[in-house]
């Protein structure tokens, strides 16, 4: 005689005793507990149940609290005369019972309808999917949001519920949509929750799929194009484009001081169209160059489309913006195909803040740091730094790494109190800034020379420096300290490499090429053999000018370098 135990969370279950007696095997001999301080049914409740030998339970569906209610093995929902919209969940403890009890027929979700979540696209019935639109015809009810231009549905003969939210008019709120949407399915109904661009981004959809599943009602999620995709396809802006954008970052653009902004190359911003001018001082304030293009494209893939462009510096300024609903795309593949071609500059340095040309820019690094890990001298020095008078700094890439090298001795900036630091130029000590160190830049000109300039004003002699680099040392550095009087000591923390998704352009295609460093420089040849013929060079740095100019006389190529600017990233 097989025994079963069932718990449960219902104090009237006499009505149910003869209906669950009836789908067990005959002469099963099952006893009932009754929990009656009913608490909420929670993954570390069901081990404790097993535990007690209890084979079922029969709770109120609200009361499950299951992180995935789908994993339960629901033996049957019951009805609940005392809450027809709760109904009561019989679930199985003990998976082996579930093998000895037949198929029960009162089990209400037989007469459930099924909810079909579904992505609409971003206005235009031309962009459905063939699932959404067979799902339209088939459907019952049709809960919709601001779809611009709902005539579409109207020509079906679904029901149609609009549930729309717009900033400031909501026409239901979250929480009564997710309960209509379950009582339209109690109802037997083939529900169709459809839903602006694909329900999965920035729809909350899966809010609404997590409150139906939990509820045990089959939902479905389909698909739709998002109005990023609508609004680049229009636009013709690519969101990637091989050497200028290897990433896209889609984010909610309603608050422009207090949202996260997001890493990439391309972003995209959804219901930001009040916060345009925001955004563009924010992206400048965080380090977007000011010539970076923009579009704000409003309606896309209807008819009533428009797109503006600008620059953040144009937008900031700018007395011309569209409003709702629209997406703002930043980005330097925004003007990527303007009509007309304007210069086009290939960019080989780590940071493309520091690009200063007019024209596009293809940004293409040609340097990427790589930790080297160290050795067991380098880890007493870095216990012993007081032992240095002086560390002097001469690219973020060495003040990152060198904080590295600290943390992971178990160390922190408070060792250095009694050491002087010196930076190199602003974007060093910007760098240091990060790890609480304000330490003016010693360079106007963030250069080697103006470096040196300066030690030798303040007199500098006799002390031990050092001296952060990558492993292939300082250029002249080392040497000038020397003739002071120092003695350097070359810290080597880091390998700059070629980055293994490094692009290998058509050089044809660009006014010019511009370099930050000798290292881009050098892996610049490891990708090209030569220069074109009338091709614009510049370089940031006097000693990465020596270098291209090696390499320019080796191949005897006709290119003139058109500037010698001290501004540089210093990616060595």
């Amino acid at each position: 005689m097989m025994k079963i135990h069932i718990r449960t969370f219902v104090n009237d279950f006499n009505g149910l005793y003869q209906t669950i007696e009836k789908a067990l095997p005959v002469h099963t001999d099952f006893t009932w507990s009754y929990q009656k301080n009913a608490t909420k049914l929670t993954t570390e409740q069901l081990i404790e149940l097993l535990m007690q030998a209890v084979d079922l339970v029969l709770i109120p569906v609200s009361e499950v609290q299951y992180i995935n209610a789908n994993e339960l093995n629901v033996v049957a929902l019951l009805d609940n005369q005392n809450d027809t919209s709760n109904p009561l969940a019989l679930i199985a403890v003990n998976n082996q019972v579930i093998q000895k009890i037949d198929d029960l027929q009162f089990d209400i979700r037989k007469q459930y309808g099924r909810v079909y979540i579904v992505g609409f696209g971003p206005g235009s019935p031309d962009l459905l999917t063939i699932r959404a639109q067979r799902l339209i015809e088939e459907a019952d009810v049709v809960y919709y949001d601001d779809l611009l231009d709902d005539t579409y549905l109207k020509s079906y003969n679904a029901e149609l519920v609009y549930v729309g939210k717009r900033k400031g008019k909501h026409s239901a709120k979250q929480q009564e949509i997710n309960e209509r949407l379950y009582k339209s399915a109690l109802n037997g109904k083939k529900v169709l929750r459809l839903k602006g661009g694909d329900p999965l981004v920035f729809g909350r959809g899966a809010e609404e799929y997590h409150y139906l599943s939990q509820r045990f009602v089959d939902v479905c999620i389909v698909p739709g194009v998002t109005s990023a995709l609508a609004a680049a396809a229009e636009a013709v802006i690519p969101l990637t484009s091989r050497g200028v954008s290897a990433s896209v970052a889609f984010t909610l653009g309603h608050d422009a001081v207090y949202n996260k902004l997001p890493k990439a190359d391309t972003l995209v911003f959804y219901m930001g169209a009040s916060q345009q001018r925001n955004w563009a001082n924010r992206l400048m304030q965080e380090g977007w160059a000011p010539q970076t293009p923009v579009a704000c494209v409003q309606n896309a893939s209807l008819k009533n489309q428009k797109c503006l462009r600008y620059t953040l510096a144009e937008l900031v300024n700018s007395h011309e913006v569209l409003p709702a609903p629209a997406l703002i795309i930043v980005g330097q593949t925004v003007k990527q195909y303007v009509a007309g071609r304007p210069q086009r500059w290939l960019y080989t340095g780590s940071d493309l803040s520091y690009f200063k040309e007019e024209g596009e820019v293809v940004h293409n690094p040609m340097v990427k740091i790589q930790k080297i890990p160290l050795e067991r001298s380098q880890v007493e020095l870095v216990k012993n730094i007081r032992a240095f008078n002086r560390i002097v700094f001469v690219t973020p890439h060495a003040v990152h790494e060198f904080f590295n090298a600290l943390f992971e001795c178990e160390l922190d900036a408070r060792i250095l109190s009694d050491v002087e630091i010196d930076s190199i130029g602003e974007s060093t000590s910007k760098a240091l800034k990060q790890y609480g160190l304000l330490i003016p830049a010693s360079s106007a000109t963030n250069s080697i020379n103006g470096l040196v300039d300066c030690l030798k004003n303040e007199q500098i002699v006799d002390e031990d420096i050092l001296l952060p680099c990558s492993s292939d040392g300082l250029s002249i550095l080392p040497d000038a300290l020397r003739q002071m009087g120092n003695r350097p000591y070359e810290f080597k923390l880091y390998d700059s490499v070629l980055p293994d998704n490094a692009v290998r352009h058509n050089l044809d295609d660009f006014t010019g090429i511009v370099f930050s460093s000798p290292k881009a420089v050098r892996h610049f040849f490891q990708l090209h053999n030569c220069l074109p013929k009338g091709i614009q060079v510049k370089v940031r740095g006097v000693y990465t000018k020596m270098v291209l100019e090696k390499y320019i006389s080796k191949s005897e190529m006709p290119v003139v370098v058109l500037s010698t600017e001290n501004l540089s990233e210093f990616d060595t």
